[in-house]
C-alpha cells in the first residue's frame, strides 16, 4: 500500500498526496492518506487547523479524490495517536530508491505496513522523466473531493471575478506572528526568526508587484488569514477589483482550502520570498509563481512596529534576535544592509544575548 502522510500545512499534504496517487497509478498499487494533527507526533499543536476531527470541513467524505468510490485511490485514514504508523519513508530513503523501476517500487510498496510518499514532488527517476508529469498533477488535483462549503465559496468568487484572469497574492501573517510571541527564545535565535523574515513580506512589496503589472492586470485575489490585510488592498485598489474569502462563513480549515484553490486558479501568484503554500498552489494549478524581491528593511520595520505595540516582557530580547537574524540574511543575500542592522543592534538593549 502507498500512503501519503504529512503533519504540516494543507499545501504540502495535498501535493504529496497527488504525487502518491500518481505513483499509485504508475505501479498499480492502491494508495491512501494518513491524516495526522499539525506537528504529529512530536510537537502536536493545540489547534483545530488540519486536525483529523475537522476533516468534514475540508472534504466531502473520507475519499480524497472524487473518482475513488471503491477506496482504491485516496482513502483518508484519520490518525491521532502519538505513535509511529511504521510506514517506510520514501523521502528519507530517496537516494537509494530513486533509480528503481516501477516493478521494484511496487514490490517495496506491498511489503510490511506500506510506504509513505512523504514529499510534495517526484521521488523516482521514472516519475521525473514522465513528459505528462505536470499535466498529471493538474489532472489529479481537479478530482479532489472538496467539501460543499469549500466548493461553493470557490464558485461564488470565480463567478464574480473570473479567477483565470486574476493576479493572486499570498500574504501570510497569523502563524508568523504566533511564532514571534510563542516560540522559545532559543528557537527564535537558532532559525525561527530567519523563517519569519523569509515568510513575512511587507504589504508594500505586494503593492509594487501589482502596480508593475499595470492597470489592466485584472482582479486581485488576496489570500490571507488577516482580514485587516484585505481591507488595506480594498482601500488601495477598490472593492470591485479585490476578491477574498474574508467575510464568508468559513472555518479556519475551509479558509486554508479556499485560499489554496484560489491561488492555484489565478493566472499568476505573487508570493513571499519563501512560501511552500504558494509553491504547492502554483504546481497544482500549473500557474506562474512570482516570489517578491527581498524587502528586508521594510519587513523588520513592520515587525518592529508589532513588537512596539506589545506589552510582553520578552519584546527587548525578541527585537535583538530580529536584528541579528536580519543582519545575517543581509550578508548572505548581498542586500547591503549590514551597517544598518549593526546600528540597530548597538542601540537595542540585550542584543548580545540569545546568540544562535
Amino acid at each position: 500500500m502507498i500512503y501519503s502522510q504529512r503533519s504540516d500545512g494543507l499545501g504540502t499534504r495535498i501535493l504529496s498526496a497527488i504525487y502518491a496517487r500518481m505513483l499509485s497509478e504508475q505501479v498499480g498499487v492502491p494508495m491512501g492518506v494518513v491524516w495526522t494533527p499539525l506537528g504529529w507526533p512530536f510537537l502536536v499543536r493545540d489547534t483545530p487547523l488540519m486536525h483529523p476531527r475537522h476533516l468534514p470541513e475540508i472534504f466531502a467524505s473520507l475519499h480524497l479524490f472524487r473518482d475513488a468510490a471503491d477506496g482504491a485511490h485516496g482513502v483518508i485514514v484519520p490518525h491521532e495517536e502519538v505513535v509511529s504508523t511504521e510506514l517506510f519513508s520514501l523521502y528519507y530513503n530517496r537516494d537509494e530508491l530513486s533509480g528503481l523501476s516501477r516493478g521494484e517500487v511496487a514490490q517495496i510498496a506491498m511489503m510490511g505496513r506500506g510506504v509513505n510518499y512523504d514529499f510534495p514532488g517526484p521521488l523516482f527517476d521514472f516519475m521525473e522523466r514522465d513528459p505528462a508529469l505536470k499535466a498529471g498533477v493538474s489532472r489529479i488535483a481537479a478530482t479532489i473531493n472538496w467539501s460543499p462549503a469549500v466548493a461553493a465559496a470557490i464558485a461564488e468568487i470565480d463567478g464574480r471575478f473570473r479567477l483565470g484572469r486574476c493576479l493572486s497574492v499570498h500574504v501570510r501573517r497569523g502563524d508568523i506572528l504566533e511564532m514571534l510571541f510563542a516560540y522559545d527564545l532559543a528557537d527564535l535565535a537558532s532559525d525561527g526568526m530567519t523563517q519569519i523574515l523569509q515568510r513575512y513580506t511587507p504589504l508594500q512589496a505586494y503593492f509594487e508587484a501589482i502596480d508593475a503589472a499595470g492597470p489592466d492586470a485584472g482582479g486581485i485575489v488576496v489570500c490571507t488569514e488577516d482580514d485587516g490585510v484585505v481591507e488595506r488592498f480594498v482601500t488601495r485598489y477598490g472593492p470591485d477589483r479585490v476578491a477574498s474569502c474574508a467575510g464568508m462563513s468559513l472555518t479556519e480549515n475551509q479558509r486554508a482550502a479556499v485560499d489554496l484553490i484560489l491561488l492555484s486558479r489565478s493566472r499568476r501568484i505573487i508570493a513571499p520570498v519563501l512560501s511552500f503554500f504558494s509553491q504547492c498552489a502554483a504546481e497544482i494549478g500549473g500557474t506562474v509563481l512570482q516570489n517578491t524581491a527581498w524587502h528586508l528593511r521594510e519587513t523588520t520595520g513592520e515587525i518592529d512596529a508589532i513588537l512596539a505595540a506589545s506589552t510582553a516582557e520578552r519584546v527587548g530580547a525578541v527585537r535583538a534576535i530580529l536584528y541579528r537574524a536580519a543582519h545575517r540574511l543581509s550578508a548572505q543575500n548581498g542586500l547591503g544592509l549590514e551597517g544598518y542592522y549593526e546600528g540597530l543592534m548597538r542601540a537595542a538593549p540585550g542584543t548580545d544575548r540569545h546568540e544562535p
